[in-house]
């Protein structure tokens, strides 16, 4: 899904209105002084990114640089947004943008359960393709609708928020996730704390619309089946024990390399080693982060990072509290999708996340000041790089949306265009650069299938050096099994050692006997 692409096609239109907002008013020539709590995030953002200056292996920078690139987007954006709007005064209008696109997740959500018995682990995930990451985004709708529930506004909008407080809820049931349950109850909670001494009516009805709808999905979720025979509850199978082993593993990275860290871009490929070596294994095919944000920043870019975090939460807290920030109330709005970011990854498997906190933070407090007896002429040449930097962002993920619909196609395809014409096909995609690793991925195993008919030797040689290079990177079960067949067959004495390897990471894979 292109759900990443579009987000970040979005955010350039955004800054793209924004720079024309800014650059076109007289008085934005003014000098600017930026809202406390923003000077604390840059500089946490500085200090987050130093790491990737150290890291040990230019193909780890490389791995690690796109992280980077879209948290300095995200700065950038969100510094932009500070500039040109007026900031809490769009609060409603921007949560009840949030509160509908949460409606229509839920409600796609709700279409996708018709084809329940397709849906991995019988859990629907709207257009995230992933059950916890919807969650974690309905819970944020809910606590916005909730917020604005209260507040006893239109009566569109109350209409709007009540109907998202029965909904959400009900499909959160199906959902079946820790991580949003979490993150909407104690949003929810403090919501209420904070409103029950001056409107409890409207409490009171908030907490019986919600009470209906979790009821009416767990009367679903347990006797839908009596109604409709094709659907069963999801058994949802627990991962605790999982996600100890992973903290304690992770753990042990950051022992080994506690105040600069392994390297950033390194965590997928130490994180294996350090499974093989202690007999831990892995669970999955792979794991690219420890399910914490915090573990993250310290296992990979050791104490820097780990300040860059904090200061970067510092700067959040000393927005809500400063001159007309929302306090306990923005910390509700932001705490679903913190809650997320401590037990799993929605940053990085989902822009749209991104974009909600941005959106959350900028209405949470107050906007640039702007002075405007102190006229200042903007250079030119920071009047078109301003111009210029969203118009870039936007043409390549235009280009980069052909690319990746084009390789999606390619793929269902089972790689055949890449096997008979690799050349003509990579050169009919408009932006490479984009998902460059999946076309590289996706090229060296067509020369397997290409290898199957043509029997060229060479082919297996290709991939051979690029799954050893690729495997220092990721781990990746199927490139080790093609890789120790090609070796075994040349009666490589390195056979053993990449079988030990991958053993030593998926125990249980038959894929993997060596001899002792």
């Amino acid at each position: 899904m292109p759900q990443n692409i579009l987000a970040w096609a979005v955010i350039a239109v955004i800054a793209l209105w924004c720079v024309f907002h800014l650059t076109g008013r007289r008085t934005a020539a003014g000098k600017i002084t930026l809202p406390p709590g923003t000077g604390l995030i840059i500089t946490g953002a500085v200090l987050w990114s130093l790491p990737l200056l150290w890291s040990p292996r230019p193909d780890w920078q490389l791995n690690a640089l796109p992280k980077v690139f879209a948290l300095w987007g995200m700065v950038a954006f969100y510094v932009l947004l500070l500039c040109t709007t007026s900031c809490r005064r769009l609060r409603s209008r921007w949560l009840t943008i949030l509160v509908i696109a949460a409606l229509l997740q839920a409600f796609h959500a709700l279409w996708q359960l018709k084809d329940f018995a397709e849906l991995p682990r019988g859990r629907p995930y709207g257009s995230f393709q992933q059950a916890n990451v919807l969650a974690s985004f309905l819970a944020t709708g809910l606590t916005c609708a909730l917020w604005l529930f209260l507040q006893q506004g239109k009566r569109l909008r109350r209409m709007i928020c009540g109907a998202a407080l029965f909904v959400i809820p009900a499909v959160m049931v199906f959902l079946q996730s820790r991580a949003g349950n979490i993150g909407a109850i104690l949003a929810t909670v403090l919501l209420l704390s904070l409103a029950v001494t001056h409107k409890k009516k409207q409490a009171a009805l908030a907490v019986l619309i919600m009470a209906a709808g979790t009821g009416t999905g767990l009367f679903w979720l347990y006797y839908g089946h009596l109604f409709f025979p094709f659907f069963t509850p999801a058994i949802k199978e627990s991962s605790t024990l999982s996600r100890w082993n992973m903290v304690k593993l992770t753990w042990q990275m950051i022992k080994l390399h506690p105040l600069a860290g392994s390297g950033y871009g390194s965590f997928e490929a130490v994180y294996g080693a350090l499974a093989k070596m202690t007999g831990t294994g892995l669970d999955n095919d792979t794991i690219h982060y420890p399910h914490n944000e915090m573990l993250y920043a310290w296992a990979e870019g050791g104490l820097t990072a780990v300040c860059g975090v904090l200061l970067m939460v510092g700067g959040v807290f000393r927005r809500l509290w400063s001159a007309g920030g929302a306090r306990f109330t923005g910390v509700a709005l932001l705490l679903p999708i913190a809650v997320h970011m401590n037990l799993e990854y929605p940053l990085y498997q989902s822009a749209t996340h991104g974009l909600t906190i941005i959106m959350l933070l900028v209405v949470c407090g107050a906007a640039s000041a702007r002075n405007k007896e102190e006229r200042q002429n903007l250079p030119i040449l920071w009047r078109s790089a301003t111009v210029l930097i969203p118009v870039a962002v936007l043409t390549f993920m235009v280009t980069g949306l052909q690319t990746q619909q084009q390789l999606t196609r390619i793929e269902q395809q089972g790689l055949l265009p890449f096997v008979f014409n690799q050349q003509a096909v990579t050169d009919s995609l408009l932006n490479p650069y984009s998902q460059s690793g999946r076309i590289d991925f996706d090229q060296h195993v067509a020369l397997l299938v290409r290898f199957n008919q043509t029997h060229d030797l060479a082919l297996l040689e290709t991939f051979s050096d690029w799954a050893e290079d690729y495997l220092q990177v990721h781990n990746d079960p199927s490139v080790y099994a093609s890789l120790l067949m090609i070796l075994r067959a040349q009666h490589l004495p390195s056979a053993e050692r990449i079988c030990q390897e991958a053993k030593g990471r998926w125990q249980s894979d038959p894929r993997f006997i060596c001899d002792q």
